[in-house]
């Protein structure tokens, strides 16, 4: 009997202590826990942050991507635009030349009217043909009321053929050329009353062909004088 009062009251001593060694290591573990976690929300805010930044460059990618968009239709309508006013003025001044053997074209922002020269000069020639200053004076009509102020640039070029038969016995292809662009210039000067300061001259002589000089017809096509409308 005495023995087992002296067992009961040791594990009544004992039993406030293991209750606290309980209580410490439950203490321990939400310690634990509670640095896990705030470690996790530590990483969690790191990553926020990230994408945060992620997101704020990505908006900003975004609208620059549609400025550059709008930037890309505005430049598409006006390209449109233009182009539909140019052939709009190729067309107007086609039908006005119909039936004078001047061709009209756009080279870039440049009008370009082609004087072949089956309708301007004989072959080895520099002197205007009847037909060609007639072309002459319809084109004249439209420079000084369609283009007044401008600048022309006017051009003459040859085929590859060597110069046989002239009576004017030209040197060259190149001199030849640039002959035939001074009488049309001095025609519509001096006869059709184009201010001449508008005037600029040029001539390419063989060196700038429309085509290939592989053909009677491709070399007739190089043969030409050129009016180009700044």
């Amino acid at each position: 009997m005495k023995f087992n009062s002296l067992s009961l009251l040791s594990a009544l001593l004992l039993l406030p202590a293991c209750q606290t060694e309980t209580l410490a290591e439950t203490i321990r573990d939400q310690d634990q826990q509670l640095e896990y976690a705030q470690m996790t929300l530590r990483q969690l805010d790191a990553q926020r942050e990230t994408l945060d930044a992620q997101i704020a460059e990505l908006r900003e990618q975004y609208a620059f991507e549609q400025e550059r968009r709008m930037e890309i239709e505005n430049r598409f309508e006006a390209m449109s635009a233009s182009y539909q006013a140019t052939q709009q003025e190729v067309d107007e001044l086609t039908s006005r030349l119909e039936g004078t053997g001047v061709g009209v074209s756009k080279r870039g922002d440049i009008l370009v009217l082609d004087l072949p020269s089956a309708i301007t000069f004989n072959s080895g020639s520099a002197n205007l043909n009847s037909k060609g200053r007639k072309s002459l004076k319809t084109v004249a009509d439209i420079l000084k009321t369609n283009y007044e102020g401008k600048t022309f640039w006017v051009e003459g070029h040859t085929d590859n053929d060597k110069i046989k038969k002239s009576k004017d016995k030209w040197g060259s292809n190149l001199e030849l050329s640039v002959t035939r662009a001074m009488t049309v210039i001095n025609y519509m000067t001096q006869d059709l009353k184009v201010p001449a300061n508008q005037f600029r001259i040029a001539g390419h002589g063989e060196w700038s062909p429309k085509t290939e000089n592989s053909s009677t017809k491709s070399k007739a096509t190089n043969r030409r004088v050129e009016i180009l409308i700044f």
